[in-house]
């Protein structure tokens, strides 16, 4: 990035047909991508369209969709918003700062110009170039639309555009042209533009008659999952056929290429998927995949998807209930009440129930607390017995009652509530403060921590946000609390200590891995000799766990073996992993010497060199990560790559069991029971009720009891 106007520069000049990442985004049924320019300059350059097979010349010219067509489709990237004028104003300072600046630099060079670098704006104007923009905010949006109709160019896509939703007429006036909208299912928070998004905005722009793509963002938003976004706007009203079109037939038309790709058709062209079970399931993925007629996928065991018998219909999610369209349904504030009609119940001794029939089970809720689930006839007699008006909610025999989900080292979650807005929290500790307490830090009733609670995870446990080897002392609460009170909020005020291995924190003072490892063995040696008890006794003596973050399989053997010198001394280390992308490689010995280990995210993406050996799972390797730790013993938690990310744990337990074929029980295990073990927290009091299966797209949480709020809470709904 070296200035914000660089209509010249071209995608095909920096791609690489080499780059493992095409194999791995293909195997997730993605057969073409548009390969725009960052999304840091106001005119990024042109773009290209790639067919993802593999060619025999290693040209990446000749994995272009239309190599060899003389008169090429032509693509440019364009952004506006906080992405330039931070980068090139705030840090550069070779351009206003401001929203009017950006405005003028592209306005002052869209004239009809001599120069060459400049050609491909001539192209926008011919309308031989199809104009991609990455936009947020609605007055981004409508400055766009205004530059539009004044310089008389047509606007093909916006991306990302999270506040799309609330602007569709606006959208509507760009010149001679309706803009698709291509953007994510449920990003969201991460900077001030993305702060209003909403997860119902596909289904709002195209009812509204806009047209909805849904986007990767790779490496930051693995491509090779694609298809999960579209499931996620599934779920939350898109339906089933425009979620399917959202990644095919729609960004096909968006490209100017809906002649050839978006659908399966006579005379187009042979890019077709073979899928597990419906694309829009959780944990679908591709049994073959073939671009241009040709098998893509080597060592695919056909047997298993030729032997398929034509799949159900995909089922339509029920409508949620409330009290203006349903009397059993869930009523705010009861402090009192009795769910009836629940298939399964997660919660307590499972072995008491595990055996019940459909819509026998009952959770039954006393002046805000659980005090039964299961078949509870006793303590629904009771209750009854005593003449109180006590309000009877029905699941229909379709309910699912879980303990609360927690949430293991989310990035920042009560911390800081717009990362790239150092204003809106605590702040980063430099190498010369003191041992971090999150606690300290810690403010409650933000955007990210009611997402977190309406979806169900009522715990967080929380680390300074450090980019040092030592990052601090993490906390535990319930993130539908209002205040840092220990017993109000804060559930455990020192959870564990959280330290950082590998080549993310380097710095002076720890310039090597190595060094780093030292540092960490010299300030544990000393806490276990020292005759005064120090801030790290406590990780010593094994009263709260030593959280390491390490990806890399040698510096994770590393790290256990300083755990085995420390413990032949008379430590008593209770060691987790976090991160831990090549710990699979290493599970029997983690078993062995009793390590857990906390996966971060479950699908993980190879973007670091010393992290290589990452499992993509199906259909390039049978295993994930997880497998191969679960089958060798290892206790093992799940937790995601961004604070935002949080409201979809419940999902990620899903594909995990439906990777690995596991019981609902295990999945809940996954994301609950194993993360508060490995964190030294109690058994869940709280619970969370579902109208489904929570581990499929389409259930609703019908209520919550517990994770800091009082009563019951009815009826939570993504924003």
């Amino acid at each position: 990035m070296t200035q914000p106007l660089t209509p010249f520069i071209r995608s095909i000049d920096g791609f690489n047909p080499s780059d493992p990442a095409r194999e791995w985004v293909l195997s997730g049924g993605v057969t073409t991508s548009l390969i725009l320019p960052g999304s840091g300059n106001i005119i990024g350059g042109e773009a290209y369209t790639f067919k993802l097979r593999k060619v025999d010349t290693l040209s990446n010219e000749d994995m272009l969709v239309e190599a060899g067509v003389k008169d090429k489709w032509r693509y440019m990237k364009m952004a506006c918003g906080e992405n330039p004028k931070r980068f090139y104003g705030n840090f550069y300072h070779i351009m206003p700062s401001t929203r009017l600046g950006e405005g003028w630099l592209l306005r002052d060079h869209t004239p009809f110009p001599e120069d060459l670098q400049y050609e491909s704006l001539v192209g926008i104007l011919r309308e031989d170039v199809r104009l991609n923009i990455h936009c947020y905010e609605t007055h981004d949006l409508e400055a766009m639309v205004r530059h539009s109709n004044e310089y008389k160019f047509k606007i093909r896509a916006f991306h990302h555009a999270l506040d799309a939703y609330r602007v569709p007429e606006i959208l509507k006036r760009a010149y001679k042209n309706v803009p698709t909208v291509a953007t994510f299912a449920g990003k969201f928070g991460y900077k001030k533009e993305a702060f209003q998004s909403s997860v119902n905005s596909p289904k709002i722009l195209t009812d509204a008659g806009i047209a909805v793509a849904m986007k990767s963002d790779h490496p930051v938003l693995n491509s090779q999952h694609l298809i999960y976004e579209a499931a996620q706007a599934r779920h939350y009203g898109l339906s089933e056929q425009l979620a399917l079109a959202s990644v095919t037939s729609v960004p096909a038309k968006a490209l100017g290429l809906d002649h050839r790709i978006g659908k399966i058709a006579v005379g187009m062209d042979a890019d077709v998927v073979i899928w597990s079970k419906h694309p829009l399931s959780l944990g679908a993925h591709p049994l073959q995949v073939y671009v241009d007629g040709i098998s893509q996928i080597e060592n695919a065991d056909e047997k298993e998807w030729q032997q398929q018998s034509v799949p159900e219909a995909f089922p339509e999610f029920p409508k949620m209930k409330t009290p203006e369209n349903d009397k059993n349904s869930c009523t705010p504030k009861a402090k009192t009440a009795i769910f009836t009609g629940l298939n399964k119940v997660y919660w307590g001794d499972m072995k008491e129930y595990q055996h019940a029939s459909e819509g026998e089970l009952k959770v039954v809720v006393r002046d805000g607390e659980v005090v039964c689930a299961g078949r509870c006839n006793d303590k629904v007699r009771e209750l009854q017995r005593g003449g109180e008006d006590i309000p009877v909610y029905d699941l229909g025999g379709k309910g699912v009652a879980i303990p609360s989900l927690v949430a293991f080292a989310p990035p920042n979650l009560g911390l800081t509530e717009i990362a790239a807005e150092d204003s809106t929290g605590d702040g980063h500790p430099n190498l010369k403060s003191p041992l971090t307490y999150a606690a300290d830090g810690l403010k409650f009733g933000g955007l990210h921590m009611n997402e977190a609670f309406k979806a169900g995870v009522l715990v967080s446990v929380t680390a300074p946000d450090s980019e040092h080897v030592i990052q601090g002392i993490s906390t535990a609460f319930r993130t539908g609390a209002e205040s840092t009170i220990v017993g109000d909020g804060i559930i455990k005020e020192q959870a564990a200590l959280h330290v950082k291995i590998g080549q993310g924190v380097k710095s002076e003072l720890f310039p090597t891995v190595s060094s780093q490892i030292a540092f960490l063995r010299t300030l544990l040696d000393k806490a276990l000799n020292a005759h005064i008890e120090s801030e790290y006794t406590p990780v010593i003596n094994g009263k709260i766990p030593l959280v390491v973050e390490v990806n890399n399989r040698d510096e994770i053997i590393r790290v256990v073996e300083l755990k085995k010198q420390l413990e032949k001394q008379g430590a008593k280390l209770r060691l987790t992993l976090f991160g831990a992308v090549e710990a699979w490689t290493v599970a029997e010995y983690l078993a062995e010497n009793h390590v857990g280990v906390v996966l971060k995210p479950y699908k993980c993406t190879p973007v670091e060199w010393t992290a290589q050996k990452c499992l993509p799972g199906a259909p390039l390797t049978q295993d994930t990560s997880l497998t191969a730790l679960y089958k060798a013993g290892v206790k093992v938690g799940l937790s995601v790559h961004e604070a935002e990310d949080v409201r979809q744990l419940v999902w990620v337990a899903g594909w995990a069991r439906s990777d690995l074929g596991l019981s609902d029980e295990k999945a809940v295990d996954f994301i609950s029971k194993n993360l508060r073990e490995l964190a030294g927290l109690e058994s869940s009091k709280d619970v969370v009720i579902y109208d489904g299966n929570p581990f499929e797209f389409g259930a609703k949480i019908s209520a919550i009891v517990g994770g800091g709020k009082t009563g019951v809470f009815c009826n939570p709904r993504a924003f």
